[in-house]
């Protein structure tokens, strides 16, 4: 009996060498990243480079930004860091204020593109010079019919922005990563959502001065990647004989379309979203003002309801803020029909439910600190969007091939070396490892690392409180530099 059950034991562990039995899953288990200061005590400055000259664009708007995160310690390492679509440098802070306090010698720098040197704020810069939110709530919203004193520009006077496109904006990012290797030995080029897409296409670009993955020492992808941001080959698929869904590089500048979008998701949307985070940090409990929703709510509470991943329109671009107190529900179909299964938990807040005076918001628990966000969304040196984002930049994509064999100024991607880590979110746009595997595909040969954040949201990879992309990132970085080291920089550096 002894040698049966010794013969079945053996066979069984034989069978599960060889078969895949169990299938065994190591979490994600990054423990967070001691501070060698607070956060909040990271310093910050903002710094314009000259950028492109763009045919017929003034002189003053040929320029980019950058809002700087340091400390007084010898730079070892720049991260440059770009926003995603509609996004402006401010979108970053809270991961550059945590890379910075977590690694000596570490500086960020937060991409603000050209977009940027267009936007009035000069109501909300009175507001937080005064701590009183009125004047940019005056200013920037309407309020029950009531026009804003704030105007959008008009399309017609910023029809150079119709050149605006991927060139002019991957050489004014090349400005950027060459004078980042001026302060410092090591430059990690990193981008969020479509910025992702944005920095693997830097890395691939011909400029004068070499290619661009030879300047860089590693690329940071947070949910994005090529293939599912920058809608390469688009363009093709939506011509239909002589009709046009989206107009031609050469057509848009010959006046097909608007610059930007004046509508919708445009400037004076993107100003009123900032004057709910100027209220939400100035005065949180206060109950808000007019313009935003037609029930009591507080400031904190609207400023909740615009950025949490259970309430917004599309739970994709999204955070992880909190809940409602004090809210009476409604469905939210449209989530459902843009996310799908994973839309199926959202809702709207309907009212304010029996028994409460108004909507209020509990913080505490959520991945995103939704007081620090609103701290973010107010900062004096610049803001968390780009309300005038160039349209031709999107139509310059489109018309790319995934693989960019053949495309003019550009190597394929397969001759691209530079090593590259890639993160995405749960409950974001690059939501499996799967999502990475077009351009992972594509980078056949480099050193390639992927990882996803379970339950995080798109925005909750840039905005989390213990943020485990920086520790990922930390303990990444010192393995590839230690391999660099040893085989000595990229050739033509």
């Amino acid at each position: 009996m002894y040698q049966l059950r010794a013969l079945v034991g053996a066979v069984l562990l034989l069978l599960t060498g060889c078969l895949p039995i169990p299938d065994l899953r190591a979490p994600l288990t990054l423990p967070p990243t001691p501070h060698l200061l607070a956060p909040h005590e990271v310093a910050t400055q903002y710094v314009t480079v000259p950028g492109f000259a763009v045919p017929g664009t003034p002189a003053r708007l040929n320029r980019s930004f950058y809002l700087r995160y340091h400390t007084d310690a010898p730079t070892e390492t720049v991260v440059i860091l770009v926003p995603g679509l509609f996004g402006g440098a401010a979108n970053l802070d809270a991961l550059a204020r945590l890379f910075v306090a977590s690694r000596e010698g570490l500086e960020v720098w937060a991409v603000d593109r050209r977009a940027n040197a267009l936007e009035d704020r000069t109501m909300m810069l009175k507001s937080l010079r005064t701590g009183d939110p009125s004047f940019a709530h005056r200013y920037y919203v309407r309020d029950a019919g009531t026009p804003a004193g704030f105007n959008p520009l008009p399309p017609e006077e910023v029809g150079f922005m119709r050149r605006w496109g991927l060139e002019a904006h991957l050489r004014d990012l090349h400005e950027m990563v060459r004078r980042a290797h001026e302060v410092a030995e090591t430059v990690v080029l990193g981008g969020h959502s479509l910025g992702a897409s944005l920095v693997s296409l830097y890395a691939a670009f011909r400029f004068e001065d070499g290619v661009g993955d030879a300047w860089l020492d590693a690329l940071l992808l947070l949910d994005g990647t090529l293939g599912r941001t920058g809608a390469f080959g688009f363009a093709d698929a939506v011509a239909l004989g002589n009709w046009e869904l989206l107009p031609s590089a050469e057509g848009f500048e010959a006046g097909r379309g608007p610059p930007y979008l004046p509508f919708g998701a445009g400037p004076a949307y993107f100003a009123k979203r900032e004057v709910a985070g100027l209220l939400a940090a100035l005065e949180p409990a206060a109950l808000s003002p007019g313009g935003f929703y037609p029930f009591a709510v507080t400031n904190l509470a609207a400023f909740g309801l615009q950025n949490d991943r259970d309430f917004v329109l599309s739970p994709v671009f999204s955070s992880s803020v909190g809940e409602p107190v004090g809210a009476r529900y409604g469905g939210n179909l449209v989530a459902f029909l843009l996310d799908g299964w994973r839309g199926r938990r959202n809702r709207t807040v309907a009212g304010v439910a029996d028994g409460y005076a108004y909507v209020d918001w509990d913080a505490r628990g959520a991945h995103t600190d939704l007081h620090a966000l609103a701290r973010s969304a107010s900062l004096p040196e610049t803001n968390v969007n780009e309300w005038y984002f160039p349209l031709r930049l999107l139509i310059d994509m489109s018309a790319l091939p995934l693989d960019l064999r053949g495309a003019e100024g550009f190597v394929p991607h397969s001759e691209v070396s530079v090593p590259t880590l890639a993160v995405g979110a749960e409950r974001g746009l690059v939501s499996s490892l799967d999502g990475f595997s077009a351009y992972g595909n594509l980078r056949s040969g480099a050193l390639f690392s992927s990882y996803i954040v379970p339950d995080y949201a798109h925005l909750d990879l840039i905005n989390a409180r213990d943020n485990p992309v920086v520790p990922l990132l930390l303990r990444w970085l010192a393995q590839v530099t230690q391999l660099r080291r040893s085989s000595g920089p990229p050739p033509g550096r």
